[in-house]
Formats: structure tokens, sequence, C-alpha cells
């Protein structure tokens, strides 16, 4: 009967700084952890199967924006599992915080994975999407035990407190959708030119999005591979031979789906990430296998020009954007909705080096009118001016309630209730239903009392409130 039992192997420990003791099961995800000295704040956590005390393991503190500990902690678990590594993310929505708060909840996190389970002090990584990256980023230069950092659709650095005498693995994700895979790319370059230890992988995703969990297996393979380099892990050819075969086997994922563009990028990576374990001549057969089948030469055509012409758009989008805020120009919206309209037909191109330029391209429109937005509105512009960023925000991300609140505000306390009236609706059409933030918008005291108003809000959401 025995045998017929789970065999789950539960490890006890003892967090005596709060005097509270968790069961951990090993191989598996434990949440709800409680982080000293924080309000309440909780953490993640998983220990691979084999975990014991009588060794130091490798440990990868893990942030997400949202604070969906549990299921990024299980995106990286195959990679913990296999390779041997003790994961911990926190459970904290960041953008609810402050910098400070985040940063020292963070830090004692740390302290109670580092002083509790049994962590190689020269093997502590860090890794993040988004601002979860921004934040992973900001631990590592306070941090010069670590030894490297995975960043994801973003990162943060500061050439002051880079020390090239103590150089740490950059590794960077881009999705393929998210306008800042270019910035990931500078990223990389930075640390390229200190001869920091590099790699960088791409994924199909948007901008927030997670990659897959067989991207992230090969991304933290990075760090395994760059461990036993520089000796802080021992040798282990088969672990070695199981990373290679597991990143081949995406490449032919990768193949099969015609993707030949990238199978061929992800193996010209392999070349140099698998060198110095004797399979660069492999990997360079398989290139010259990817090159010559047929499709492969009209991707990578397809891709250069979607870049070449991207980068002339951005440029231009920059330019002629910070000249119509300048001359509040409002007779250029329309072509700023024409832009956006265009962006969205090349979304359904049947050319997938068109549609991912089009996710990045009005992705990189909404950042720099947002830029705009926000700094006008923290500024002492006129109404004028903040009407227009308004009504352009409005042109670029009809999702985004901010600037219509803003436009309904404004146009109220002018006097100028029809205008207030028709972003009110313009609002309502994009399916927003915050029923009482509609009346709570500052400087709409007598609208929002008026029928015309009410009638609106009654027209889409059903009920009003006078």
């Amino acid at each position: 009967m025995k045998r017929l039992l789970p065999c789950f192997i539960f490890l006890f420990l003892p967090l005596l700084i709060i005097g509270q003791e968790v069961r951990i099961a090993k191989g598996n995800v434990t949440k709800g952890i409680n982080i000293p000295g924080s309000k309440g704040e909780t953490f993640t956590i998983y220990t691979p199967s084999q975990y014991s005390q009588e060794k130091k393991w490798p440990v990868i503190f893990i942030f997400d924006p949202k604070g969906r500990a549990s299921s990024t902690a299980n995106l990286f678990r195959p990679a913990a599992e296999d390779q041997g590594y003790i994961i911990a993310a926190l459970e904290l929505d960041l953008k609810s915080k402050s910098l400070d708060s985040v940063i020292n909840t963070s830090v004692s996190m740390m302290n109670v994975v580092t002083g509790t389970l049994a962590i190689d002090p020269e093997q502590i990584y860090f890794a993040g999407m988004a601002e979860g990256a921004q934040i992973a980023s900001a631990l590592t230069l306070m941090n010069k035990n670590m030894a490297g950092i995975l960043a994801i659709n973003n990162s943060f650095v500061n050439p002051k407190f880079v020390n090239d005498q103590e150089p740490y693995m950059f590794i960077g994700i881009g999705g393929s959708q998210d306008y800042m895979v270019y910035e990931m790319e500078s990223y990389l370059k930075f640390y390229d030119k200190r001869d920091f230890p590099t790699e960088i992988y791409y994924f199909d995703g948007k901008e927030n999005d997670w990659p897959s969990s067989a991207v992230i297996y090969n991304a933290v393979s990075g760090f395994t591979l760059q461990a036993i380099r520089d000796g802080s892990r021992e040798a282990n050819k088969d672990l070695v031979s199981k990373l290679y075969q597991q990143e081949l086997d995406y490449v032919e994922s990768l193949r099969r789906t015609r993707n030949y563009y990238s199978a061929y990028e992800n193996l010209e990576r392999m070349e140099e990430k698998y060198a110095e374990f004797g399979y660069e001549d492999e990997v360079k057969d398989r290139m010259k296998e990817v090159k010559r089948t047929r499709g492969y030469s009209a991707q990578k055509r397809d891709f250069k020009q979607a870049v070449s012409y991207e980068r002339e758009q951005q440029a231009e989008y920059e330019y002629l954007l910070t000249s119509d805020v300048m001359t509040q120009n409002f007779q250029n919206i329309g072509w700023w909705a024409y832009q956006m309209d265009g962006l969205e037909k090349l979304q359904n191109s049947s050319e997938k080096a068109k549609v991912d330029m089009a996710y990045r391209l009005k992705g990189y429109l909404d950042l720099l009118s947002k830029r705009q937005f926000d700094d006008i509105m923290k500024s002492n512009a006129g109404i004028d001016a903040r009407i227009f960023i308004s009504v352009l925000r409005t042109a670029i991300n009809k999702e985004d309630p901010e600037a219509y609140f803003k436009i309904i505000s404004l146009a109220s306390l002018d006097g100028d209730a029809e205008t207030a009236l028709l972003y009110l609706e313009d609002l309502l059409k994009t399916g927003y239903d915050d029923y009482e933030k509609l009346y709570s918008i500052d400087g709409t005291l007598d609208l929002k009392f008026s029928e015309e108003y009410n009638s609106i809000i009654q027209k889409y959401l059903k009920k009003s409130k006078y």
C-alpha cells in the first residue's frame, strides 16, 4: 500500500526571524511565505526535488510586475528542476508601492531565503519582466555578489555603478511584437562593450508577456553553462548534453512551423554558447541546413526590410509628434488616427515580419504620446496644450481612459459641455464600465448632475445616478 502514496518529501524551514515554520514540499511551488519587516507581504518559493542542506544551491529571485509569483515560478519550474535552481518570487504588485518600499521588501525576501536555505553565494541571480526587470536590474547593481540577471522586455542600468572588475552575466529576452526589443539589444551592447558575458533570446510575444517555459529553460541554461565556465559549478557532461538537446528541440520546433529565420538566429547563438563544449561543428552543419531551406532567404529579406522601414518610421514619428505638440496642431490629429488605422491593418498581414513590426510601431507611438502626455500634465502648460495632448492620446490609444478623463474635466471647467459629453460617449464606446469613476472626474460637479450626462451613461451602462 505504501507504494501507492504520493512521493512528496517535506522540508521544514524554521524562519526564526518571525517565528514561523513553513512546510515546503520539494519539487513543488509553495505560496504565501511571510516576509519579515514588511506589512504582510509574502513570496513564493520552489526547491528542486533533489534539494538537501548538504550542498549549496543557486537561486533565482524573480519579479513579476503584477505579483503573479506562483504562475511565474511555474514558468521557471522545469528549468529549476532539471538544472538545480531554487526559485523565489515576490508576491507584490510593483506599481502599488513606492520604489524604495519594493526594494526594501525584496531585500528582506532575499535575506530570508539566503539565511534559511543552503544558497551558493557565487550563484545568486535575478530575473524579471517589464517593471519587474527594472527592479531586478536595480538589485543587481546593489548586490556585488550576484552572478547574473535575466531581463525580459525591459531593464535598467546606471553606468556609474557597473564595476568592470566584477562582471556578471546579462541575459536579455525580447518579445518580437514589443517595441522594447531594440532597447534590450541596446542593453546587450552596453554589456558587450564591457566584456561581460551576454546572451539574447527572442520569443513571439507582446509588451508585458512572459515567454514560454521552453524559452526560459534555454535562457536559464545560459547561467548554468557560464557557471561551469567560471568554475562556480561542477562540469557535468550529461547535463550539458541535455541542455544542448533541449535547445536543439526548440530550434526544430521553429523549423517545423516554418520559422526558418528564427531557427537560424537561435542556432547562431548556440554556436557561441556551446563552442567550449564540443558542439560547434554540429551547430554549424545545422545552420547550413536551415539556410538551404526553401523560404529562409525570403523570411530573412522580409525581416531586414521591415526593420529598416521601422527605424525610419520611428524617427519620423518622433519628429512629427514633437512638432505637433509644440504647435498644438489640431488639424493633424486625423493624420495620427490614420497612421494607427494603417498599423492595425498591417497586424493582419500574411507576412510575420510586417505583423511584428506593426505591433512594435503601435507600442512605440503609445510610448511617445504617453511620455508627452505625462510631461505636459506635470508642467504649467495652458489648457490648449493639455487638451491637445489628451485628444492626441485618444487618437493613438483609444483604450486609455486617463486621456478621456482629462478632456472631460478640462472641457467642463472651460464651460464646453458639448466637448465633454462627446468624449464621455467616446469613452463608453470603448467598453469602459467603471461606474463610480464616471461620477468622480475632477471639475465635473455641475456636468454630472445634468440630464445629458446621465442619459449617456444610462445608454451604455443601463443605469445612472441622477
